[in-house]
């Protein structure tokens, strides 16, 4: 596979796992049924920690976009280990009334794990945003044509407006 369509269907996949994340974190995952009080609680009423994961995904797949090879590769590793503090954070929830979506999120963040760890090992042959998004540094002024133009090059000035010495 080349490297641009790898780049491709790893960043696709990374948007739609995070989205997915998301999505699952918003739904009823468990109720409670009180004497004075009965209520359901989403993903991030349990566990807020996989919204953190979503965002940091996300973030990840903005960052590739951005960033040429190192940068892709520390961003890629950040991702994989808060998707893995993700799959912690799950393990370590507290499952008694809770139905089975906290396996779906969990396997998400498995999947987060995988893309991440792809885009910290493989991004390096990954094309990066062309030149004209750089910004261009100016030409250093030539001192010796300044002085020429009757200009201080030590001061900031047009070197089309000559300075008269009265």
């Amino acid at each position: 596979m080349s490297p641009a369509k790898q780049y491709l269907i790893t960043i696709f996949v990374q948007i739609v796992i995070a989205g997915s994340l998301l999505w699952a974190s918003g739904l009823t995952w468990g109720s409670e049924q009180g004497d004075l009080a009965s209520g359901e609680f989403t993903g991030t009423d349990l566990d807020s920690f996989i919204v953190a994961v979503w965002a940091v995904s996300f973030a990840v797949v903005l960052a590739v976009l951005a960033l040429k090879h190192w940068g892709r590769r520390v961003v890629g590793l950040l991702g994989a280990v808060a998707s893995a503090g993700g799959i912690y954070s799950l393990v370590s929830l507290d499952k008694n009334g809770v139905n089975s979506l906290w396996v779906f999120a969990l396997i998400l963040c498995a999947a987060l794990v995988v893309t991440n760890s792809l885009i910290a090992l493989t991004s390096r042959n990954w094309p990066t945003l062309g030149s004209k998004y750089s910004r261009a540094t100016p030409p250093e002024p030539d001192a010796w044509a300044l002085l020429d133009a009757g200009v201080d090059p030590t001061i900031e000035s047009d070197p089309q407006q000559p300075r008269s010495h009265d």
